[in-house]
């Protein structure tokens, strides 16, 4: 087991890892349905519209705190990462935070090492 882990873990690190980004976002409570539809249009044109680029965008709610999301996103290098911050459906998101209705965002930029099933 220890010889295939470190096989595996060679390998990953051998290879360019794809490019992700953790984003810890709170928004102004009464801006939550606008936010629900900004996102999602970033979600939809990240996921259907950048040609490959967005491997994953997936985006989570808080349990305890509903105005409390995260986005977890995927690209498949630093590019196509820039790729996505020139598009209309990342201008919208951009509009929201520049209108005011983010409180407070947080990202994290990472390599996505074990990547769904990329062991």
């Amino acid at each position: 087991l220890m010889t295939s882990m470190k096989s595996v873990t060679a390998l990953v690190m051998s290879a360019s890892p794809p490019k992700a980004v953790v984003v810890s976002v709170q928004v102004k409570p009464e801006r939550v349905d606008d936010f629900m539809e900004v996102i999602k249009e970033d979600v939809i044109g990240s996921t259907e519209r950048e040609d490959g680029g967005c491997l994953r965008f997936d985006v989570l709610r808080d349990q305890s705190d509903p105005t409390k999301f995260m986005f977890y996103e995927v690209y498949k290098d630093d590019a196509a990462m820039a790729r996505h911050k020139e598009t209309p459906h990342y201008k919208l998101w951009t509009d929201f935070k520049n209108s005011g209705g983010v409180i407070s965002q947080t990202a994290v930029k990472t390599d996505a090492i074990f990547f769904g099933s990329r062991l």
